[in-house]
């Protein structure tokens, strides 16, 4: 699948964000606790240069089909062409910055009537099956987002393939599918 240069950037960028600040506040709590080993401003520097090394993962390793994910649920979220499925993803976001994986499920449901064929919607709606403890939902969500993924992609399909997979195997997860993006603010 052909991401979006602008896409590669933002998400480096955000990322690499996230981990100087994670290394900033073990920073503070290191002078806190009164570790002086290595200097306290050093740390948001040695996250930064580590993550560079586990960001490539989702750029060209095993971690791909999330990045293809994060383009297209960005893509669609900020898409012009589906005014009404746009303003519904923003909503779902938002319940569940809000802790109210119910409420989400709901919107996702009626987002699902009305965008039966949409690769996000379908996807978005099996995690939201998981959180809700519903296995059963979940694995036919994900197996029908896999057919419904808009452009060729070994990677994404993979990554779907692993989700339903694991919901059968392990049954629904309580926690995010793919952690790490979970935080990622779009």
């Amino acid at each position: 699948m052909r991401v979006k240069l602008g896409h590669y950037v933002y998400f480096w960028f955000v990322n690499s964000l996230m981990a100087a600040g994670t290394g900033l506040v073990l920073g503070v709590l290191a002078i806190r606790v009164g570790i002086f080993l290595v200097s306290p401003i050093s740390f948001p520097i040695c996250f930064v240069v580590i993550y560079q090394f586990y960001i490539v993962s989702y750029f060209w390793g095993k971690r791909r089909g999330e990045f293809e994910f994060s383009f297209l649920e960005r893509s669609a979220v900020r898409g012009a062409e589906n005014q009404e499925l746009r303003i519904r993803l923003k909503e779902v976001k938002q319940e569940l910055k809000w802790g109210d994986p119910a409420s989400a499920h709901g919107k996702l449901t009626a987002a699902l009537k009305t965008s039966p064929d949409n690769f996000v919607v379908c996807f978005k709606y099996a995690v939201s099956c998981e959180r809700m403890g519903l296995g059963d939902g979940a694995i036919t969500s994900y197996e029908k987002a896999e057919t419904l993924i808009p452009m060729p992609s070994t990677s994404l399909r993979c990554y779907v393939a692993k989700q339903s997979t694991r919901v059968k195997k392990e049954g629904p997860s309580k926690r995010s599918s793919s952690p790490g993006l979970q935080y990622v603010f779009y």
